[in-house]
């Protein structure tokens, strides 16, 4: 009986053990969209992003929130974290191009910086023919950040991110008739 509960112990103690298998070592994302916002995402390995608002519309129509030039961080559900996960799952970020580019002067553009063990890759999209798993991971992430409880930080934040995306644009003047 003692020699059965020992192998039971040993056998819980390995699979309690076996390390769950990374999605990534680091992650970063930039959103640039005309007349819209201009934000950087660092996602950690846990269930903690960082957010950096450079810039946003909302300012310029009395709405005070997420500020500009401001650092935040928030804190993810397990629910939206295992959809991160199988977002990234479905991509093969060795067959990605590093660049999805259509010269138009208006529209959205992104950049992701993954790095997982020996892939290390920039894609840079300003294209709406880019692949629908990107389009996808894109999408999820612009969303999620809109219902996120953004907390203000002071914390500097080290990105590896340096947006080629140039901000956009102010919007035109509001004419009062």
């Amino acid at each position: 009986m003692k020699r059965q509960l020992f192998i039971i112990f040993i056998l819980s103690l390995l699979i309690s053990c076996t390390k769950k298998e990374k999605d990534f070592d680091s992650l970063e994302y930039t959103y640039s969209g005309t007349f819209s916002t201009l934000f950087l995402i660092k996602f950690t390995e846990n269930d903690t992003i960082y957010i950096r608002e450079h810039w946003n519309v909302s300012e310029r129509y009395g709405k005070k929130f997420p500020k500009a030039k401001t650092n935040y961080y928030a804190i993810l559900t397990k629910e939206q974290r295992n959809q991160l996960s199988d977002l990234i799952k479905k991509i093969d970020f060795k067959k990605i191009k590093s660049e999805y580019y259509e010269d138009y002067f208006d529209g959205r553009a992104y950049q992701i910086i993954i790095k997982k063990d020996d892939l290390n890759k920039t894609i840079f999209v300003h294209s709406y023919k880019e692949p629908k798993e990107l389009d996808s991971l894109s999408n999820w992430i612009y969303t999620t950040k809109e219902h996120l409880k953004l907390i203000e930080t002071k914390k500097k934040i080290d990105y590896k991110n340096i947006y080629r995306v140039s901000p956009p644009p102010p919007p035109p003047p509001i004419k009062n008739h």
